[in-house]
């Protein structure tokens, strides 16, 4: 894993493993509040290597429903680079089937998805 990518910030606590987020503490030594939820300014314009594996939404949710019209813009980048490995992060699975692009078939081979969950509820 080298680098991660942001296209957008903030997240809804959503289960009670989010009581402790590193992402709302971090926002709160900054002055910020976690809750806040922006796209990233000039991350759509990030620049990678061939070959870089990303962790994506590390400060945020890749399905996060308040990203739904940002997401459209994330997938078309997933889709341009095959050439680069996109952890997409996210706490939410069961939003993933109905957000996939219409050309997602049976998968990318340069996407994997990276499920959080801390109890079997």
């Amino acid at each position: 894993m080298h680098d991660i990518w942001n296209p957008w910030h903030g997240c809804i606590k959503k289960s009670e493993g989010c009581q402790n987020c590193y992402m709302y503490f971090l926002d709160r030594q900054r002055g910020g509040r976690g809750e806040h939820i922006y796209k990233v300014k000039n991350n759509f314009d990030y620049k990678v290597k061939s070959g870089e594996q990303l962790r994506v939404c590390m400060t945020s949710d890749f399905f996060l429903e308040e990203a739904d019209a940002w997401r459209v813009d994330a997938w078309k980048i997933i889709r341009q680079r095959p050439d680069v490995v996109f952890f997409l992060l996210t706490k939410r699975p069961e939003r993933v089937a109905a957000n996939l692009p219409a050309d997602w078939g049976e998968g990318w081979n340069n996407v994997f998805f990276n499920v959080t969950c801390e109890n079997q509820r």
